[in-house]
């Protein structure tokens, strides 16, 4: 239940223009307009729980989503902390409001975590409602009451998107969700087919946590006139070093050590920047167009190659002065480590990326974490 629960409010996250990531300490990190935002849900929180949620956001803000009811005195506390909190009801509005957002086509300009949730801010009265509640936000409490198996099914006035929130929500749920809306001009979706159980592949990988119709959906920014889709698993040298090495030089100690991380694109040999915190040997993957991209460099050049940068960040160049009587004498001396000062580990995972394809350009967001890619790939993508 709690994962279906993440993967949703990703989902929502996403819509609303968020750059979403994994977290090893929390569920996901939701950054906008340079705002970074920690976000832990909870069925039965506590004291410890909460202190130790706070203790672990190094910067940012956190998001305290509590599933179950709780007594009042434990949010009250984790508000008080400086966390912002969502309760049952909350999470139902906002998941709610990102649906209908997503049907009228504005769920981009959702500002999720400074939206007001009712007129009652205390986060502990889960059953106080606005005495003049939206229109949106009954239709969001329907819809998400669908989600969680609370309530019947809804038939909808309106042809829905295939691809939208709704959607992919409904497909979750135990009984087809559907809402009566205000009819709408849509907008122009390429169609897409519904997706079947999937492929399983032989490949150390990400997984693939952005589904086909998100994709579609998060490209509409940078291709208007969709053409096709296609999954790509790119593959990369993810490595690892740890340095720690000591030279002399006369009576003076030089130390030099270091560590660090990182991915070499194995088809056009940048390093990236990515965190991979959830390799799999096997990926299950949409059953949907995709192609394995085959490594064009071979472990050995990108050791060699990663040796070569790792050498030379940790050189040092100093000066030594010494005296002579009156004179003062300076002398530079350079210290490098050597390759056997180095522990490197390498090895090859490849990395889910979907390409959407327009008639003139095209972008690619990594499948794993969510991100529109700056730079294409490979040479195959017709960036603009």
């Amino acid at each position: 239940m709690k994962q279906d629960l993440v993967r949703i409010l990703r989902d929502i996250f996403s819509s609303a223009g968020y750059n979403v990531a994994d977290s090893h300490k929390h569920d996901f990190i939701a950054e906008k307009n340079n705002n970074r935002t920690y976000i832990r849900l909870s069925s039965h929180p506590d004291i410890a729980e909460i202190k130790n949620f706070v203790n672990q956001m190094a910067d940012g803000e956190g998001l305290y989503v509590v599933t179950d009811r709780v007594g009042s005195d434990i949010l009250q506390y984790a508000q008080a902390a400086g966390l912002k909190v969502w309760n049952r009801d909350d999470m139902s509005l906002q998941i709610g409001r990102a649906v209908v957002a997503d049907i009228e086509g504005s769920a981009s300009e959702l500002d999720l975590l400074n939206m007001s949730l009712r007129k009652n801010s205390d986060p502990a009265a889960s059953d106080a409602r606005p005495a003049e509640t939206s229109n949106a936000d009954e239709i969001a409490k329907m819809a998400v009451d669908a989600i969680f198996g609370n309530g019947g099914a809804y038939r909808e006035e309106t042809p829905s998107e295939e691809g939208s929130l709704l959607s992919r929500y409904s497909e979750r749920s135990p009984e087809p969700v559907t809402i009566s809306a205000p009819v709408r001009q849509q907008r122009d979706i390429p169609d897409t087919p519904p997706q079947a159980d999937g492929i399983l592949l032989n490949l150390r990988s990400a997984p693939v946590n952005m589904t086909r119709e998100h994709a579609v959906s998060a490209a509409r920014s940078y291709v208007y006139d969709f053409k096709d889709i296609l999954l790509k698993l790119v593959p990369f040298w993810k490595y690892d070093y740890h340095l720690s090495t000591e030279q002399r030089y006369r009576s003076k100690i030089v130390d030099i050590s270091g560590e660090g991380s990182g991915c070499i694109n194995a088809l056009n040999g940048n390093n990236e920047q990515l965190m991979l915190h959830e390799i799999r040997e096997t990926v299950s993957i949409p059953d949907v167009r995709y192609e394995v991209k085959h490594p064009l460099t071979t472990e050995e050049e990108a050791r060699k190659d990663l040796l070569d940068s790792i050498i030379d960040e940790h050189t040092k160049d100093l000066r030594f002065d010494n005296t002579q009587g009156e004179a003062i004498i300076s002398e530079h001396k350079r210290f490098k480590p050597v390759p056997d000062d180095i522990e490197l580990n390498v090895k090859l995972v490849y990395v889910p990326v979907w390409e959407i394809k327009g008639q003139r350009n095209s972008v690619e967001i990594n499948a794993y974490n969510s991100e529109v890619l700056r730079n294409p790939v490979d040479d195959d993508a017709e960036f603009v």
